[in-house]
């Protein structure tokens, strides 16, 4: 980027000629051009602007450096105006031979690029204006985007055109681009996804190097149709492409995929790169998707079990969202998704809570008490706001619970189901039930999410057989890629089931679940029907305390939990189905005294019993985004994540 912003320098001056800058001018402009040292030009051009307050080639120079090498948007706005401030102070509009036309040009072009990263869409579309009034070569497809952001896609769409006319390969790629993003945003997946390989086509056959966001976009246009295996294939193909300047992230849409598919040793090492790949961009493009990245980390962190520090990373995000310049989602709708994660976040934790108050000495329960309490109230407020974001536009439920629209807002697979609650079940029932009754391509794409919605919204407000009627018909209807949303599927089926009696029916779905991911009972509230086999004294004692855990109720013909004394004082337990087949089996070795081992035992079983399948064996990851780690567990590994 910082290279592109010196070659528009360079033809400055050319357009410019005759004239010329003075020397010391010249040459701090020439450490960007030719000597790429952009922070030895800053400071060149600082000195030179403390003893020459009106240079403006000076302020051009710095608000470049700051754009493209610090990511400082308001100091390089501050540059830029300050810039235009001057020449038009010197020439006062008269722009004629011997004038710094060309600088004047380029001096409008980044203040524009800067106002529309602020989102300050109206105010770039003002300095566009005036651009092209003095200038013959018009600026069409830096109008389009803004214009599209602030919802004129009628004149969006006339800008466009004129530039796909123009015929210059790059405005013709960027128009297009911008026109994907406007049938996305009007719920044309069919048409952006055309529109965005047509781009991809046009790139391929140029044979020059390819743009990483441009095939990242063509990825996104296939998973909103559903086609996930094409958005991987997109997405791995993005990820050869690496450009330090691009707000693109393919390995953050990667371990996006990754997590919903369950496949969680791809997640990790998606993650790992995704961070990597952020660590070695210009810090304008690491910066603009911060919060996304760090909701992904999050999400990873709490699918793995590691639940405090995934609570930690969601209140981080919530105090930063990301600006939406550069993508096309809408007002509010961020917000609502990390309102949501905030939400998943804390129910993990108030689950936690409970069963770690089941088997915590009396001492330190008014402890576990208060922090519940605090829980609940964050809770309370998380879901309070995101539902009133949820409902401020009016098709936001809508797109959320259809899950491949474009204002869905769950920025994590297993927000969804949450989203009647958070919405209201009534409400969302209805919205449900209304978006089933359309037809065609879509309406038959998006049906299983539906029905998912549906039975979700149905067992919120206690209708078990109407639930059960939603979510049979769910399964067969919801791609199988979605492997989070199958396994909620089952754990709300085993909710309705014994609401309904059906012990026999609620078992098998339970065991389903646990052979999938055990932390979803969890996170949804469903408890373990089982019966607790201990052998000898310290086995029984933690067979007690297990017996007092919200995860388990009383059942002689549930699950089989097993505890019993290993020789040298620890002990050993695991969970099997009623079928017999094992789920989990581990040792304690003994702790300081018979508590600890006992305690020890309980906390290690709930995080066992309940986290998530993951094959050990299968992962080499040793660190992710540069911190060493061991590889002991799933959760170790990924709590050095936060070590930036």
């Amino acid at each position: 980027m910082l290279r592109a912003l010196a070659a528009v320098l360079v033809a400055c001056a050319a357009f410019a000629a005759p004239f010329r800058p003075a020397p010391e001018e010249a040459r701090f402009a020439e450490m960007l051009d030719r000597d790429h040292h952009p922070l030895e030009a800053r400071e060149a051009a600082k000195a030179y602007l403390a003893r020459h307050p009106d240079s403006w080639l000076a302020c051009e120079v710095i608000g470049m450096v700051c754009l493209s090498t610090d990511g400082d948007l308001p100091r390089a706005l501050y540059y830029f105006t300050r810039s235009r401030e001057l020449l038009e102070r010197a020439y006062g509009g008269a722009w004629g031979p011997g004038t710094p036309t060309g600088y004047y040009s380029s001096v409008l072009g980044f203040q524009a690029s800067t106002q529309y990263r602020m989102e300050r869409y109206q105010d770039a579309l003002r300095t566009l204006d005036v651009h092209d009034r003095l200038f013959v070569k018009k600026r069409p497809v830096d109008h389009a985007w803004p214009l599209m952001k602030l919802g004129r896609d009628r004149e969006a769409r006339l800008k466009i055109d004129e530039a796909v006319a123009g015929g210059d390969p790059k405005d013709v790629a960027n128009a297009l681009n911008t026109l994907a993003a406007m049938e996305a945003e009007s719920d044309r997946p069919e048409a952006a996804f055309a529109t965005q390989m047509r781009i991809y086509d046009l790139e391929k056959a140029a044979g020059k190097d390819r743009d990483c966001t441009l095939i990242r976009n063509a990825a996104d246009g296939a998973w909103h149709l559903g086609q996930t295996a094409r958005a991987e294939q997109l997405l791995l193909e993005a990820a050869d492409h690496f450009q330090a300047g691009t707000v693109t992230n393919p390995w953050g849409d990667l371990a996006g995929l990754y997590l919903e598919e369950q496949r969680l040793p791809e997640a990790m090492d998606a993650v790992k790169r995704m961070h990597q790949w952020a660590f070695h961009s210009r810090p304008l493009a690491a910066e603009t998707h911060w919060s996304t990245r760090q909701i992904l980390t999050g999400g990873l962190l709490l699918y793995c079990g590691a639940t405090d520090e995934a609570l930690a990373v969601a209140r981080r995000v919530r105090e930063r969202p990301d600006r939406h310049a550069t993508g096309s989602a809408r007002d509010g709708q961020r917000e609502a998704g990390t309102q949501v994660f905030l939400y998943q976040a804390l129910l993990d934790a108030l689950a936690r809570d409970g069963e770690e108050l089941s088997y915590a000495p009396w001492k330190r329960r008014p402890g576990i008490l208060a922090r519940m309490a605090g829980h609940a109230v964050e809770a309370a407020l998380a879901r309070r706001r995101a539902g009133t974001l949820l409902m401020a536009n009016p098709d936001r439920l809508g797109h959320s619970l259809r899950v491949l629209a474009p204002q869905a807002v769950a920025e994590l697979p297993g927000g969804e189901v949450l989203l009647p609650r958070i919405a209201g079940p009534g409400v969302a029932e209805a919205e449900a039930g209304r978006l089933l009754g359309r037809t065609g391509p879509m309406a038959e794409r998006e049906r299983g999410f539906l029905l998912l919605a549906l039975g979700a919204a149905r067992l919120e407000r206690g209708d078990a057989r109407g639930a059960l009627e939603a979510l049979g018909a769910a399964e067969p209807a919801l791609p199988a890629e979605y492997a989070v949303l199958h396994t909620q599927l089952l754990a709300l089926r085993a909710k309705a089931q014994t609401l309904r009696g059906d012990r026999a029916g609620a078992l098998v779905s339970l065991t389903g679940v646990l052979q999938r991911d055990g932390g979803e009972l969890r996170r949804l509230g469903v408890s373990l029907p089982c019966h607790i086999q201990a052998v000898g004294p310290l086995a029984r004692e933690a067979a007690g305390l297990l017996a007092s855990s919200p995860r388990f109720t009383r059942d002689p013909a549930g699950f089989r939990v097993t505890v019993e004394a290993i020789a040298g004082g620890g002990l050993q337990g695991g969970l099997d189905s009623p079928q017999g087949t094992v789920l989990c089996r581990f040792q304690v070795p003994p702790g300081p005294d018979r508590d600890a081992t006992v305690r020890e035992f309980c906390r290690r079983f709930h995080h066992r019993a309940f986290g998530p399948r993951i094959d050990l064996s299968q992962q080499q990851i040793r660190s992710l985004e540069g911190s060493t780690l061991s590889a002991q567990s799933a959760e170790e590994q990924l709590k050095g994540i936060l070590g930036n």
